[in-house]
């Protein structure tokens, strides 16, 4: 045991920091901080994080978001939230923390998975999307937006397409009980992959809809 703790801890940072960077930053965290002062300062000085929520315990949960998050959130560049059966409420309790779409600068994946809406949770997640200017890749994923109103959810469409760098964005949900998805009232400059699932097109909407982002692939 001794001899591989030597051996590990024989690795360079910048070669620690290569490896830290593909991983989770709940796992990291979680495995390597406190074993040290050396990892600590390693974990905590690294170019950008991925904070992936599925299937996390609450008290891992709250844990993280309380303790590491606030440290690292300006340069977390993939975050994840989840609400399922294996942790419900997520999303209130991401809101509940105190976290904002403003605080998280350098985001550049962001994935919704699971958000049945609610007034506070329309506010809190779908009022503020501009924020991210850094954005490239966003997913929704078996998402229930049924108490968006229709001109909330038109709000919601043309903040996407006026984010300057999203190339890649995939909608899997469904609003108010209808099958229409709104034509953005904006041309998004950077578009390239759109896909959006179970919903149905008149021919002239889908045309609109091509208008307005020109640069797909």
């Amino acid at each position: 045991m001794t001899t591989n703790k030597m051996i590990l801890e024989s690795l360079s940072n910048e070669l620690f920091i290569e490896l830290f960077e593909l991983f989770d930053a709940v796992d990291l965290f979680r495995a390597f901080y406190g074993l040290n002062t050396r990892f600590n300062s390693l974990l905590i000085h690294l170019r950008g994080y991925r904070v992936d929520f599925r299937s996390i315990f609450k008290e891992d949960f709250n844990h993280f978001c309380r303790t590491y998050l606030p440290f690292i959130i300006n340069r977390t560049i993939y975050l994840r939230l989840s609400d399922n059966e294996d942790a419900p409420y997520q999303y209130a309790h991401f809101q509940s923390a105190g976290f904002i779409f403003d605080q998280f600068d350098n985001l550049r994946y962001l994935t919704l998975e699971n958000v049945s809406s609610d007034p506070k949770i329309n506010q809190f997640f779908f009022s503020n999307l501009y924020h991210l200017h850094n954005l490239t890749h966003l997913k929704f994923i078996n998402c229930r937006l049924h108490t968006i109103s229709s001109g909330d959810f038109q709000d919601v469409i043309d903040q996407i397409w006026n984010l300057p760098k999203l190339t890649h964005c995939y909608f899997d949900f469904c609003s108010r009980g209808t099958s229409h998805f709104c034509i953005p009232t904006s041309v998004s400059t950077s578009l390239q992959c759109l896909t959006i699932l179970e919903n149905w097109w008149h021919s002239n909407k889908f045309v609109d809809l091509l208008k307005k982002t020109p640069h797909l692939r």
